[in-house]
């Protein structure tokens, strides 16, 4: 592939970074829990565009790998817009307190509506927020996008491609963890060792498995057969997730989870 195609693939990335960018700004201004994905998601995207720059690692289709980006933020975009809608223009007319999923307008899709949710419960951690959407992003985001690129032809020679990728996000994790615990919650590392059985989606190998079940998943969707199933278990998954992060089976972590939630103040902070 030359290197005029990666250049032309890295500024379509480098697109979706600056608009992630805007968005980390307008939600850190409003103090929207929504920032803490935003960013690192900012940061994802700023790396897979230095990586297409610098041919790091060698993609062979770089112009995929860019499309498959666009498309994917095109569906975190969309999702958030319908969000925005609900809550209407004025900041400080925005619906308060502890909101359901039911509460938010099908527009939204069910995973965000579920992580939305989430995020206003009283004491909701900054790690959590991170999570729940990521669920979202990969469990579901990911495989419809995927379909998407499908549609214009068989996504399936481009698995080794699709694993640059996964290789490239996943040595990425542990710089993004530690900016978002020095941006947003400096107790992160503190906080974290409650999560040490929960958080595994947020890091090296659980990035490569997540990205990993969402190329299983749009081949279900793509299926006839699997479809309809398939759709059905990407939309429930993150309400899943959710449920057995904060209720995890074993008691005594339970118990301190509902103690936590009671008296530890917000762990949040908000640049500038």
């Amino acid at each position: 592939m030359t290197g005029d195609a990666a250049a032309v693939a890295a500024e379509k990335v480098a697109g979706v970074a600056e608009e992630l960018a805007a968005r980390v700004h307008r939600y850190d201004a409003l103090r929207d829990h929504r920032a803490v994905f935003a960013y690192a998601y900012f940061r994802l995207t700023s790396d897979l565009a230095a990586g297409l720059r610098t041919n790091n690692p060698p993609f062979r289709a770089p112009e995929w790998v860019a499309d498959l980006s666009v498309s994917l933020a095109a569906a975190y975009f969309t999702a958030m817009d319908a969000i925005d809608t609900w809550q209407g223009p004025a900041p400080d007319a925005r619906p308060g307190g502890e909101i359901h999923s039911a509460d938010l307008p099908e527009t939204v899709p069910q995973p965000w509506r579920d992580v939305y949710a989430a995020s206003t419960v009283r004491h909701s951690y900054v790690l959590e927020e991170v999570l729940f959407s990521m669920m979202a992003h990969m469990s579901y985001d990911l495989p419809l996008a995927l379909r998407a690129l499908a549609v214009h032809g068989d996504v399936h020679h481009r698995v080794a491609d699709f694993h640059r990728m996964n290789e490239l996000l996943a040595r990425s994790i542990d710089g993004v963890q530690d900016e978002i615990a020095t941006r947003y919650c400096r107790r992160l590392r503190s906080l974290d060792r409650w999560f040490t059985r929960d958080d595994e989606l947020f890091t090296n190998y659980g990035i490569r498995v997540a990205r990993g079940l969402a190329w299983f998943n749009c081949d279900r969707l793509l299926d006839p057969a699997a479809s309809a199933g398939a759709m059905g278990s990407i939309s429930r998954s993150t309400a899943a997730f959710i449920a057995e992060f904060r209720s995890p089976d074993d008691w005594r972590r339970r118990y301190a989870f509902r103690v936590l939630r009671a008296l530890v103040p917000s762990r949040r902070r908000w640049p500038g």
